[in-house]
C-alpha cells in the first residue's frame, strides 16, 4: 500500500515540474518587464535578436549618409533631433531602427534617441 501511494506521489510529482517551471518563467517575465521598463524590454528584444553579421551587410549594401556626431558613440549616449533613422527590415527584426554616426551602425530607440547597441 505504501508503495502504491509513494509511486503515484512521484508520478504526480513528476507530472506538475513543467508546471512549475512555467510558473517561474512568467514570474520572472513579469518582474523583469516591470523593473526594467518597457524601453529596457524594447533594448532587450531588440538586441538578442538582431542578427548582427546579416545587419551589417545589409547596412553595407545600403549606403546611407552618415551623421556627423561630436560625442562619443557608446552604448546609452543620446542622439540630436537631427539624426536620420532607418527602419530594419522585417528580414532580420521588427520593429527595430538603426542610424549610421560617425561611420558606426547603431541601433537606436526612435523615441529617445538613446543608442541601444554599436554594431561596428
Amino acid at each position: 500500500m505504501k508503495t502504491r501511494i509513494l509511486t503515484a506521489a512521484a508520478i504526480l510529482g513528476a507530472l506538475m515540474l513543467p508546471v512549475a517551471a512555467h510558473a517561474q518563467v512568467v514570474a520572472g517575465t513579469i518582474l523583469g518587464a516591470a523593473v526594467g521598463g518597457p524601453v529596457g524590454a524594447a533594448a532587450g528584444a531588440a538586441i538578442g535578436a538582431i542578427n548582427a553579421g546579416a545587419l551589417s551587410g545589409y547596412v553595407a549594401t545600403h549606403t546611407y549618409p552618415t551623421y556627423v556626431y561630436q560625442g562619443d558613440v557608446f552604448v546609452g549616449a543620446t542622439l540630436p533631433s537631427g539624426v536620420t533613422y532607418y527602419r530594419v527590415p522585417t528580414d532580420y527584426y521588427a520593429p527595430a531602427y538603426y542610424a549610421v554616426v560617425n561611420g558606426h551602425t547603431v541601433l537606436v530607440d526612435p523615441n529617445s534617441g538613446k543608442i541601444l547597441q554599436v554594431m561596428n
